[in-house]
C-alpha cells in the first residue's frame, strides 16, 4: 500500500481585535496616492510635511504654523513631552488611559498623577481639575477614552477648560474622534482651539482612515509649543507614502467615511449584544472597541489567542479583570464570539 502523504494541521482562523486597527485600508484616493509615491521612494519626502500641514491648517482654519504632523499621534506626545515636562512637573489624566502619557511622563523624570474614571469608562473632569497642584503641566483628556470607549461633552470639556489653572496645558486626545456620532460630542480643533485658553488636539490617520501602518498623524498647538516641537522632530519621521495618503484622505468623500462609521457602529452594537446575552455587561463605547469585564483577563486572552483570537488584556492598564475588544471585519468578530463563547463558559467574569 502506498505511503499517504502527511497532511499538515489545518490553519487556525486568526482574528486580530487587539490594535484599535480600523476595519477598512486606505480609501481608494490614498490608495492611488500612495501607488504614485512608491515610485518617488528614491527621493525624501518633503521636509516638515508643509503641503499636509497647510491642508490640516485650510480644513480646520488652523494657521499652518500650529500643526505638528508626526508617526502618529503618540510622537506628537513624545515632541510635546521633551518640550515642556522635566524632574518635578506634574502630569495628570484619567485612569485606565492611553498608556503613552504615563511612559513619556516617566522617561522625562516627571510624575504621573492617575485620576479614577467614571463607573461609565468617561474621564471625570471634576476629579482631574482637583488633581492640578501648581507643579502640573500637562492634563490629558482623552475622548472617547482609550481602553473604556466612553466620552465627555461639549459641556464638560468647554467647563474644565474655563476652570484649568493658565499655566497648564489641557491636552484633548480625539484619537477616535471619526468615529462618534453623538451630537453632545465637541469637536474640539474647531470649537476651542480659537479660543484665547492655549489648548492642544491630538488626531490620527491611523484608525478610521485605515492608516495604521503608515503612521501619521497630528497635533494642533499653541504656536510657539508647535515651533518648539518642530525643531526637535526627527527629520523625515513621516514618510513619503504616509504624507501622501494623509493629503488625498483629507479630500475622501464624506459617504466614504460615513460607511465605515455605520459598519464600524453596526459591529459595535452586534458585539455589545453578543456579550449580554453571554451574561457580561461591557462598558459604553462611543469609538471601535469595547471593555469588558471578565475575570481573569490574562487567562482569558491566552485562551482567546490559542485558537486564533487576540484581544487586548488591561492588566498592565490598571484593569486586570477587562479585555479590550477591537471591531474587526464581521467574519473576525464571528470568530471571535464564536472562541469567546466557549471560553467564557469555562472562565466566567467575577461581575
Amino acid at each position: 500500500m502506498p505511503e499517504q502523504p502527511r497532511r499538515e494541521p489545518a490553519p487556525v482562523p486568526v482574528a486580530h481585535l487587539a490594535q484599535n486597527e480600523g476595519i477598512f485600508g486606505p480609501v481608494a484616493a490614498a490608495r492611488r496616492a500612495i501607488a504614485e509615491a512608491a515610485g518617488r521612494g528614491n527621493r525624501y519626502p518633503e521636509a516638515g510635511t508643509g503641503a499636509l500641514r497647510r491642508a490640516i491648517g485650510a480644513r480646520y482654519g488652523i494657521p499652518a504654523e500650529r500643526i505638528v504632523v508626526a508617526a502618529g499621534s503618540t510622537a506628537v506626545i513624545h515632541y510635546l513631552s521633551l518640550c515642556l515636562l522635566g524632574p518635578g512637573d506634574e502630569v495628570v489624566f484619567g485612569h485606565p488611559t492611553f498608556v503613552a502619557y504615563r511612559l513619556e511622563t516617566a522617561n522625562r523624570g516627571a510624575t504621573a498623577v492617575p485620576v479614577p474614571l467614571t463607573e461609565h469608562g468617561s474621564y471625570d473632569l471634576d476629579s482631574l481639575l482637583a488633581a492640578v497642584t501648581p507643579r502640573t503641566k500637562l492634563a490629558y483628556v482623552t475622548n472617547p477614552n482609550n481602553p473604556t470607549g466612553g466620552m465627555v461633552a461639549r459641556d464638560e470639556v468647554r467647563a474644565f477648560l474655563d476652570a484649568l489653572p493658565a499655566h497648564v496645558l489641557p491636552v484633548i486626545d480625539e484619537a477616535y474622534f471619526d468615529y462618534v456620532e453623538d451630537p453632545g460630542y465637541p469637536d474640539s480643533i474647531k470649537e476651542f482651539c480659537s479660543e484665547d485658553r492655549p489648548v492642544a488636539v491630538l488626531r490620527t490617520f491611523s484608525k478610521i482612515f485605515g492608516l495604521a501602518g503608515l503612521r501619521v498623524g497630528f497635533g494642533v498647538l499653541p504656536a510657539e509649543i508647535a515651533k518648539a516641537a518642530r525643531k526637535i522632530q526627527v527629520p523625515y519621521d513621516v514618510n513619503g507614502p504616509a504624507a501622501a495618503a494623509a493629503l488625498a484622505t483629507l479630500d475622501a468623500p464624506e459617504h466614504e467615511i460615513a460607511e465605515r462609521r455605520a459598519a464600524t457602529a453596526a459591529g459595535r452594537e452586534l458585539l455589545v449584544s453578543r456579550l449580554r446575552a453571554l451574561g457580561f455587561a461591557p462598558l459604553p463605547s462611543v469609538a471601535n472597541f469595547v471593555q469588558v469585564r471578565v475575570g481573569d483577563a490574562r487567562a482569558v486572552a491566552e485562551s482567546l489567542a490559542a485558537e486564533g483570537v487576540f484581544v487586548r488584556p488591561l492588566g498592565s492598564w490598571g484593569a486586570p479583570d477587562s479585555i479590550r475588544v477591537t471591531i474587526g471585519p464581521p467574519s473576525e468578530m464571528d470568530r471571535f464570539a464564536e472562541v469567546f463563547g466557549r471560553v467564557a463558559r469555562r472562565t466566567p467574569a467575577d461581575s
